[in-house]
């Protein structure tokens, strides 16, 4: 085999990142239409971080990232967080850093690990706030938080934490997925569906395709290439229960893990 050169290098990356920057963006639309809400990343919650990563770099063949010195950006908020990239969604890891912390409060009510968070892209915020009056939805979280617009809904509701942001500019979203030159997972591509139980998935699926202007089918909701499927909750095991992940390899469908009280399911 003749030898790469560094034009064919050059070129090959340059594929790589168009192929990245396309994920990113969202599927073309009429003139004048609202864009739906995209889903940019998922958190899970654990009172052991340090653990709950490994299992996930192990699992997913993703290199753990170097360790940097001196505190993370996110214990000033009282909370421990790796961040982690899967293709063209972010996965955070997050951990209480003291007892009386809402993620505490939140694992100590749920039993134990498990999925804390969807995190999603709202492109009009006023809309969307307009569109959670109409249906009688209050917000727990309206606010401006590190220069970026957020609101949050109640998770008792949802089953698990829906937080949305207006993010500025558009693709400064969490996790700086494309500067922070995040390491490619070896076994899977991207993180395409989330499973949220609930006690009534259809209600529930027709609220959220309705709210962040997805395409729902049943208890399934599309936005763009991503799907939030809502399912019957099963005694405490309430939330965002599994992860559905873009096998490299067909021999690897079908296969899974629970890591942090969540199935990790390559489809």
């Amino acid at each position: 085999m003749a030898p790469k050169t560094e034009d064919h290098l050059m070129a090959r990356r340059t594929v790589l990142t168009t192929a990245l920057a396309a994920g990113f963006a969202g599927p073309a639309l009429a003139a004048g239409e609202e864009r739906p809400c995209r889903v940019r990343h998922y958190v899970l919650a654990t009172h052991d971080m340090a653990f709950v990563c490994e299992q996930i770099y192990e699992v997913l063949g993703l290199p753990a990232p170097p360790k940097k010195d001196g505190p993370g950006p996110t214990e000033a908020f009282g909370f421990y967080s790796t961040m982690m990239r899967v293709g063209t969604t972010m996965l955070e890891i997050v951990q209480p850093m003291k007892a009386d912390h809402h993620l505490s409060r939140w694992l100590d009510e749920r039993g134990g690990d498990g999925g804390y968070m969807v995190v999603m892209q709202t492109f009009d915020a006023d809309k969307l706030k307009a569109r959670a009056a109409a249906a009688n939805l209050t917000l727990t979280r309206d606010m401006m938080f590190k220069g970026q617009h957020m609101l949050q809904f109640d998770y008792r509701h949802f089953g698990t934490h829906f937080e949305l942001y207006k993010y500025t500019p558009e693709e400064d979203w969490w996790g700086d997925p494309r500067g922070r030159g995040y390491s490619d997972a070896r076994v899977v591509s991207d993180i395409v569906g989330g499973e949220v139980a609930v006690e009534s998935p259809q209600a529930i699926a027709a609220e959220a395709a309705s709210l962040f202007l997805g395409q729902r089918d049943g208890d399934l909701v599309r936005f763009g290439d991503r799907a939030i499927r809502f399912v019957p909750a099963k005694g405490q095991w309430r939330g965002l229960v599994a992860l559905d992940l873009k096998a490299r390899e067909q021999q690897r469908v079908g296969d899974w893990a629970r890591i942090c009280g969540v199935q990790f399911r390559f489809v």
